[in-house]
């Protein structure tokens, strides 16, 4: 199969998740802490020229749980993991956002009709954690005129993944 027709396939098999699956999801499996623009602790970050323009942000998290930082940095595989399991029991609830961005990870998703995620800003360099924000986005629409190699190869590399961090059957 040529990888156009692969492209086509895998584009229809997974879909855009709609932006408030993408919250629930950052909520209750990530563990994260939705923040707010108008938080005096975020404005040093907002200054960065890599995030996303105010009337494009569709969502702004502070990832901190050990348990998922571990996971998304790749210390560990995934959930299923015992070492997962043991750092999951040890996790404490963090509500003060400059605690929750000095130890965690500030996630800003970008939208363009606020319905699917189209982008993000991740502070810091967690891979595993722009997979899982590609898995969410879905493959871009690209003609096969335009179309390049690398778009699928890219998409399904961070399909495979999300599909070892353990928290979806794919």
């Amino acid at each position: 199969m040529d990888k156009y027709t692969l492209y086509q396939k895998t584009k229809n098999r997974y879909k855009p998740w709609p932006i408030k699956n993408v919250y629930d999801f950052f909520i209750n499996t990530l563990k994260a802490q939705p923040l707010s623009l108008s938080d005096k602790d975020l404005k040093p970050f907002l200054i960065e020229h890599e995030i996303p323009e105010r009337n494009k942000i569709g969502g702004i998290y502070g990832i901190y749980d050990s348990a998922i930082t571990a996971l998304l940095n790749g210390k560990v595989k995934s959930v299923n993991d015992m070492a997962f399991q043991q750092l999951a029991q040890k996790s404490i609830p963090l509500t003060n956002t400059d605690t929750i961005l000095t130890i965690g990870s500030l996630v800003i998703l970008e939208t363009d009709d606020f319905e699917t995620v189209s982008g993000c800003y991740i502070g810091g360099t967690i891979n595993r954690l722009y997979n899982l924000v590609a898995f969410f986005a879905g493959l871009p629409e690209v003609d096969k005129t335009n179309f390049e190699n690398y778009i699928i190869d890219d998409y399904l590399s961070s399909l495979a993944d999300v599909k070892t961090m353990g928290f979806f059957e794919l």
